[in-house]
C-alpha cells in the first residue's frame, strides 16, 4: 500500500513502500548486455537487488492542469505558462482535456551508496547499482503513470505515454517550468539552476489525458537520440512481445 499526501485540490504525492518497486534480474542483464558466461556480474546483480529495499525511498506525484491550449505545433500552454515541448511531444499530446505534470524519485540513499562504492574502488558494483537505481526510478514513474491511468478510467478517459524534458527535442531547461507547478520540496526533490534534479535518480515530465487520448509507442524512429532511456525501453518491450 502507499500513503497519499494531498497538497491542495490539484496535486498529490504517493509515498510508496520499497517493496512496491520490483525489478527483474533479466531487465538489468538486458541493459548491461549480460552473457551467461559472466557469472560474476550475475552475483553482483543479485546482491544489489537484494539490498535495494533498504536503499530507496520511492515517492511520486502530480499536478493536474485543466486549462490547456496549443499556441503552435511546437508548444503547449498550461494556464499562463508555455512549454516549448517541440513538434514530437506536442503532436503526441494534442487534444488533451487535462495534463498531469508528474515527478518521481527513489530518494538519495541509493545515490550515496553508489558514490561510496565508487570511492572504495568497487567499479563493477557502482556501475550496476547505478543501472538498477535508474531502473528503480523508471519503475516509480511507471507507478504514478499507472495510477493516473486507473483514475482516468473512472471518467472513461485515456492517457498518453509520458514525456520528459531532455528527450524528444524537449530542452531540459524546461524542467524549471514544470517545477513551478509543484509545491516546494515536492517528494523531497529540488531543482538546481542547471535544471539538474536532486536527488539525481528522479524523473519529471508530462502525461496527457482525455476522451480522445490514446497510449502510443514512443516515436523513436523520428528522434535522433540514440542512447535514450525510452528507446531502450521500447526495444525491450518489442522483444518481449516477440517472445510471447
Amino acid at each position: 500500500m502507499f500513503t497519499i499526501k494531498n497538497n491542495g485540490s490539484n496535486s498529490l504525492e504517493l509515498i510508496l513502500t520499497p517493496e512496491q518497486i520490483t525489478i527483474q534480474k533479466e531487465e538489468v542483464e538486458a541493459v548491461i548486455g549480460y552473457k551467461n558466461t559472466e557469472r560474476h556480474f550475475s552475483e553482483i546483480i543479485n546482491e544489489i537487488l537484494n539490498a535495494l529495499p533498504e536503499k530507496i525511498e520511492p515517492c511520486a506525484g502530480y499536478a493536474l492542469i485543466d486549462k490547456i491550449d496549443y499556441p503552435d505545433k511546437k508548444s503547449i500552454r498550461l494556464q499562463d505558462i508555455v512549454l516549448n515541448t517541440g513538434p514530437i511531444v506536442t503532436s503526441q499530446l494534442k487534444n488533451a482535456e487535462s495534463m498531469f505534470l508528474f515527478l518521481a524519485t527513489i530518494g538519495g540513499k541509493m545515490e550515496k551508496w553508489i558514490d561510496e562504492l565508487r570511492k572504495e574502488g568497487e567499479l563493477a558494483y557502482s556501475y550496476i547499482a547505478d543501472i538498477i537505481a535508474s531502473a528503480a526510478a523508471e519503475k516509480t514513474a511507471d507507478f504514478i503513470h499507472d495510477y493516473i491511468a486507473e483514475e482516468m478510467k473512472k471518467y472513461y478517459k485515456g492517457v498518453s505515454n509520458r514525456y520528459s524534458p531532455g528527450y524528444c527535442d524537449w530542452n531540459v531547461s524546461e524542467q524549471h517550468k514544470i517545477f513551478s507547478f509543484f509545491p516546494k520540496d515536492f517528494c523531497g526533490v529540488t531543482l538546481k539552476e542547471s535544471a539538474l534534479m536532486t536527488p539525481i535518480k528522479s524523473i519529471s515530465g508530462i502525461i496527457a489525458a482525455g476522451e480522445k487520448i490514446k497510449w502510443k509507442d514512443y516515436l523513436c524512429d523520428t528522434c535522433n537520440a540514440r542512447d535514450c532511456t525510452y528507446r531502450i525501453k521500447n526495444k525491450q518491450n518489442k522483444n518481449q512481445q516477440r517472445k510471447s
